[in-house]
């Protein structure tokens, strides 16, 4: 049973909005921060996940989405402060940590 989850993300001036799901959500952050840092170079920066909710059917997911994109900016306003008053990163950005090899030379 997948889990398709319906997202707000913003800028960090939150001006604009993009809503879209997916099933995936550790790859849509991952493809947020490198669409952001090489291809979007004059566009809005759109890296914070500030809305997320999670179906268990695709068909819900899609009409979710459809029902938020219809809103206004006021409604999907309200939408985030009820669920995420501060407007806080949901997904704050993944930091690889990368193994340290080990390195035991003599000095």
């Amino acid at each position: 049973m997948s889990n398709f989850i319906v997202y707000i993300v913003t800028d960090n001036n939150r001006r604009y909005f993009e809503i879209d799901f997916t099933s995936n959500m550790f790859s849509t952050v991952v493809e947020l921060q490198q669409a952001n840092s090489f291809i979007l170079q004059q566009g809005p920066h759109l890296n914070r996940i500030i809305y997320s909710e999670a179906f268990s059917k695709l068909a819900c997911a899609k009409k979710r989405m459809n029902e938020l994109q219809n809103f206004t900016r006021m409604q999907i306003e309200r939408v985030i402060r009820k669920n995420n008053p501060n407007w806080n990163n949901l997904y704050p950005q993944q930091h690889h940590a990368y193994p340290k090899e080990n390195t035991n030379y003599a000095a």
